[in-house]
């Protein structure tokens, strides 16, 4: 059986890994893609597009599929592995806090290939990421994996800040391809053309799990099955300590909507869902540099946000 082409999309958090992912999912490519999401899930698929869920794997019209991983996502990748017949090209989509380099490897198993290392980066930020004394060597670990380096939020990027971020992408990926895209619109053959790989061999599948994350960064998970007051959250989120560095959720607000809530860096953003699928609350995941995430202090700023103790209050 020939084996399928693994590619791994990393950046850190924000650059837009996920819109990419979206795009790849809706587009009119021909292609039968597996994906799988080894982050919090806000993927938002259209629920026209979908045709059938088995367990965690969902399938659309156009043949491709999604997983969100919550777990081992070396076994998620060999559920994916024996399946050629269905699929012609599998996508992982790694932690924005993730060494995609060492994401990369797990496709040195029987049944795939490995593919281009994508590394998607915010091209208005990222020349501060990589000077940040906290993140900074994570995020030109990043970059230095890429075969592919794609710049995004172009339109959000001066002409200075483009022209650095094309800089530091070239010193840290020399030899990679780069290429400019807007609001997440890719060409699929971009992504998957058969790039020349320009690093060496690839860590041993056996340090795949072990990256920058443990020792960076922390994590809180804040659930609720209430309904949240939207804007009492936005203050919350966009006042939260720099130490703050994502904060990604699915929020079901008292007017009968779902949102989606991001914040990377300083920028908070609370876009519809119209066609996500149900909510009853919300799942919020916070990540923050380690020692510095206050579980106990975020569970009570977000709490007061419900709209049951706002109507007591």
């Amino acid at each position: 059986m020939t084996p399928i082409p693994v590619t791994t999309i990393g950046g850190y958090l924000g650059a837009g890994k996920t819109t990419l992912v979206n795009g790849l999912l809706a587009g009119d490519h021909g292609l039968r893609i597996g994906v799988l999401v080894n982050d919090f899930g806000a993927i938002s698929i259209d629920e026209k597009l979908i045709v059938s869920r088995d367990d965690d794997i969902v399938t659309l019209a156009n043949g491709c599929a999604c997983c969100s991983v919550a777990g081992d996502l070396a076994m998620a990748l060999d559920r994916f592995a024996g399946r050629a017949d269905r699929y012609e090209q599998i996508v992982i989509e790694a932690s924005g806090v993730a060494d995609p380099a060492r994401i990369a490897a797990l496709a040195n198993s029987p049944g795939l290939s490995p593919g281009a290392i994508v590394v998607v980066a915010d091209a208005a930020t990222v020349r501060a990421r990589a000077r940040d004394k906290f993140v900074g060597s994570l995020v030109r670990r990043q970059l230095a994996a890429a075969d592919l380096v794609v710049l995004t939020k172009i339109d959000l990027a001066g002409p200075a800040d483009l022209k650095d971020a094309r800089s530091l992408a070239t010193a840290q990926a020399p030899g990679a391809r780069m290429i400019d895209v807007l609001q997440g619109r890719v060409d699929a053959g971009d992504l998957f053309a058969d790039i020349r790989a320009r690093r060496g061999r690839l860590p041993a599948c056996e340090s795949a799990g072990v990256d920058a994350a443990t020792s960076l960064f922390a994590s809180h998970v804040w659930r609720t099955d209430a309904p949240v007051d939207i804007e009492a959250l936005r203050t919350v989120v966009t006042g939260l300590p720099d130490s703050i560095v994502r904060v990604k959720g699915i929020v079901a607000t008292g007017a009968g909507r779902r949102v989606a809530l991001h914040r990377a860096g300083e920028v908070v953003s609370i876009d519809p869902l119209e066609d996500a699928p149900d909510t009853r609350g919300a799942e919020i995941v916070v990540i923050g540099r380690l020692g510095r995430l206050d579980a106990t202090q975020l569970d009570g700023a977000f709490g007061a946000c419900l709209l049951q103790s706002r109507t007591h209050s």
